[in-house]
C-alpha cells in the first residue's frame, strides 16, 4: 500500500497534538510553568507543521523567484529611466531593489507556505476518521498527553523519514536533507518542539506526583 500524502499524515499528527493540547486546556493549570510552557511548544509547532505542510516544489520556487527578480530589475529601470537617471544609477537602484528583495524572501516565503499549508491540511483533515472522545475527567486526560503526543511524534518521524528518502536514512544524509529540504528541516523542528512539550509535561505529572494536591 502507497504511503499517504504528506499532508494527510502531518494532518493526522496536528489532530493528536490538538487532543493533547486540549487536555492540557481542561487541566484547567495552564499558568503552571511546565504547562505553559508545553502550551507554548506545541502552539510553535502547529505553525512550523503548517509551514511544512504548505512549501512549494524547488521547481515553483525557483519559477516564482526568477520572474519576481525579473519584474525587480524591469521596474527598477523603468524607475530609473523615469527619474532620469544614468547607467550607474540604473545599477544601483537595481542592485538596492534586488537586495530588498532577497532580504525579505524569507518572510514572504513563510507566509506562502503557511496559506498553503492551511488550505492543503484542511482538506486533508476532512478526510481523517473521527477522533476518540477525551477523558472526562482533567487528571486523567493530563496524565494521557505524553503517550499522545509520542504517537503524534512517531508519525512525524515516519513522515520526515519518508520525505527525506528510503535511501537517505544514515546520521549524515539526515543532517544533509535538514540543511537542504525546506520540508525536512521544519519537521526536525517541529520534531524538537514535540519532545519539549512531552518533557514539559512529564515534569508536569512528576511535580504533581511528589507535591500532590
Amino acid at each position: 500500500m502507497s504511503a499517504r500524502p504528506l499532508p494527510a499524515e502531518l494532518a493526522a499528527v496536528r489532530a493528536l497534538v490538538a487532543d493533547g493540547l486540549a487536555e492540557i486546556g481542561d487541566a484547567g493549570d495552564t499558568g503552571q510553568v511546565w504547562l505553559r510552557s508545553a502550551t507554548a511548544r506545541l502552539t510553535a509547532f502547529d505553525q512550523v507543521v503548517t509551514e511544512a505542510a504548505g512549501v512549494l516544489a524547488a521547481p515553483t520556487r525557483l519559477i516564482l523567484v526568477t520572474l519576481a527578480t525579473f519584474l525587480v530589475v524591469a521596474g527598477s529601470a523603468a524607475l530609473a529611466g523615469a527619474l532620469g537617471l544614468g547607467s550607474g544609477g540604473t545599477l544601483a537602484l537595481s542592485g538596492t531593489t534586488l537586495l530588498i528583495m532577497f532580504a525579505t524572501i524569507p518572510w514572504a516565503g513563510r507566509h506562502v507556505y503557511t496559506l498553503t499549508g492551511r488550505r492543503r491540511l484542511a482538506r486533508a483533515a476532512a478526510h481523517l476518521s473521527p477522533r476518540p472522545v477525551r477523558a472526562t475527567s482533567p487528571e486523567a486526560g493530563l496524565a494521557g498527553v505524553p503517550d499522545r503526543l509520542l504517537q503524534a511524534r512517531v508519525r512525524l518521524v515516519s513522515a520526515a523519514l519518508r520525505q527525506a528518502g528510503a535511501g537517505n536514512w544514515s546520521a549524515p544524509e539526515l543532517r544533509r536533507a535538514i540543511r537542504t529540504d525546506p520540508v525536512v528541516r521544519r519537521l526536525a523542528h517541529a520534531d524538537q518542539l514535540l519532545c519539549q512539550a512531552v518533557d514539559c509535561v512529564e515534569r508536569h505529572l512528576g511535580d504533581l506526583r511528589k507535591d500532590p494536591p
